[in-house]
């Protein structure tokens, strides 16, 4: 798979494969020494796993991102992942330009997520997550069942958002990238890039994907990843 995915990307103008690991600890060295703009992340390998190189790479390499391609589309996998600092997350059916185009994504600070991998966390707001979601005007619990109770709304100390930052946030939830937020929201592509900078430093975390699980986890916003209605028209 390693050696496909690298030839895959050695005949793809515009790439460079400039390193390759075959266990996590090694994917952190060659990071570190090779500063690579995207790392292709396995999860379960031998030795160190790849949720905890994730961890290490991201904080050790402020600047590289890194994309979990792996088998398991579970939220057993797929949250730890994020929560670890992986940009995206794809499961290895995707279609050869469905992994260039998300590497791509990544590189600009966009989400790139596997269509079942997006479901999975919309149908189970990011499962372990225990929070209020508003779907249809119920409450939904962890495992999606309907509670018949009315959401609460955004936790208590829940940071205080500005309504572009609010809206950019719900069009994140609808896995919308940062040139559809700014055609809905009629801005600029430089305008979402900063309110989705100002997200990142009210939420205090690094990027995107962060963005929205601290958004789900203080209540701020629901991942429904479809546009059927507008933000704030739940």
């Amino acid at each position: 798979m390693r050696d496909a995915l690298a030839n895959l990307f050695r005949a793809e103008p515009g790439f460079e494969v400039v390193g390759e690991a075959g266990e996590g600890a090694e994917a952190v060295e060659k990071s570190v020494a090779l500063e690579p703009d995207v790392v292709l992340m396995d999860i379960r390998m031998p030795g160190m796993d790849g949720i905890e190189a994730t961890g290490q790479i991201v904080q050790r390499c402020p600047d590289t991102k890194v994309l979990a391609l792996t088998t398991f589309s579970t939220l057993e996998y797929v949250v730890p992942a994020l929560r670890a600092g992986a940009s995206g997350y794809l499961v290895k059916d995707a279609r050869h330009d469905e992994i260039v185009s998300a590497v791509s994504l990544v590189r600009e600070d966009e989400l790139a997520l596997s269509p079942s991998v997006a479901s999975s966390l919309a149908n189970n707001v990011l499962g372990d997550v225990p929070v209020p979601s508003v779907r249809r005007g119920k409450r939904w619990d962890a495992l999606g069942q309907s509670s018949g109770r009315w959401s609460t709304g955004p936790r208590p100390g829940a940071p205080q958002l500005a309504p572009r930052e609010l809206e950019t946030l719900e069009w994140i939830a609808r896995g919308l990238n940062n040139s559809e937020i700014a055609e809905r929201m009629s801005v600029s592509h430089g305008s979402v890039k900063s309110y989705v900078s100002r997200l990142c430093e009210k939420l205090a975390v690094r990027d995107r994907v962060q963005v929205l699980i601290s958004g789900i986890e203080w209540g701020l916003v629901e991942p429904a990843l479809h546009d059927d209605d507008a933000p704030g028209r739940h």
